[in-house]
């Protein structure tokens, strides 16, 4: 029995060698061999894959979920750290009539709004973490590096001295108070579309007594009066409150 298996696995062997073989002097090289070998074995075993993502459906769909969202933060962290070879000043960080300058160059370094939020980075160094306001009103009289996007001569700023602020673009925040719409899978108010996070809701907005994710919860408030503050850009709304209930 042992040598008639030694024998079935030799033949099979010479098989393969011969079909090797005679893939090359067909004038395909090696490489290309390996991609046709493995093609025939993707035809040969894609039955039994394809039944394998049907009875595993969901799971596959919350992996290829979860890769795609670590490559949409693996995208931003590149982003923000290419901001650091876009335009930059340098010099003393001044403050006069309500606006930040380095030496002679206007910064915009956010709305009343964010100002008035406590950052996550020490940027004056003086050991606390303060609001952005505080932070920056520390480092005025003192030598920065500041980098960003000019634009009309001002310079929108995304780092100080290398720590992140805030990405680099003009948003207002406003409030809103109207009719929810969806339209074709989007969600829209006043004209704006709404941009929410892609998780389940922290709190019950719709009012249902369940907490589903948050494109159902909106789903459920489609059809009423809501109000919506948050940051407008580009005619799309990022909500920061929904009905006065926080994202």
């Amino acid at each position: 029995m042992v040598m008639k298996m030694k024998r079935y696995v030799l033949a099979a062997g010479l098989v393969a060698i011969v079909a090797v073989a005679a893939i090359g002097s067909a004038g395909i090289g090696i490489k290309n061999s390996g991609n046709t070998i493995g093609q025939g074995f993707k035809h040969m075993f894609g039955n039994h894959e394809k039944a394998t993502a049907n009875g595993n459906g969901e799971k596959m769909h919350k992996m290829h979920r979860m890769a795609r969202m670590a490559k949409m933060q693996k995208m931003a962290k590149g982003m923000a750290r290419n901001l650091l070879r876009m335009d930059r000043e340098e010099g003393t960080l001044l403050y006069q009539n309500g606006t930040f300058y380095v030496d002679n160059t206007p910064l915009y370094v956010g709305d009343s709004w964010w100002l008035n939020h406590t950052i996550k980075s020490d940027y004056d160094g003086d050991g606390s973490y303060e609001t952005i306001w505080n932070e920056l009103n520390g480092l005025v009289g003192s030598h920065v590096v500041v980098n960003g996007i000019y634009k009309n001569g001002t310079l929108i700023v995304s780092h100080i001295n290398g720590m992140f602020l805030r990405m680099p673009f003009v948003a207002e925040f406003i409030t809103i108070n109207g009719t929810l719409e969806m339209i074709n899978g989007s969600f829209y108010i006043d004209g704006y579309r709404i941009i929410i996070p892609n998780r389940m809701a922290k709190s019950d907005y719709n009012g249902d007594g369940l907490l589903e994710k948050m494109h159902a919860e909106l789903q459920g408030l489609v059809g009423s009066n809501v109000k919506i503050d948050g940051y407008v850009h580009n005619d799309n709304i990022r909500p920061i409150h929904i009905n006065g209930i926080a994202i």
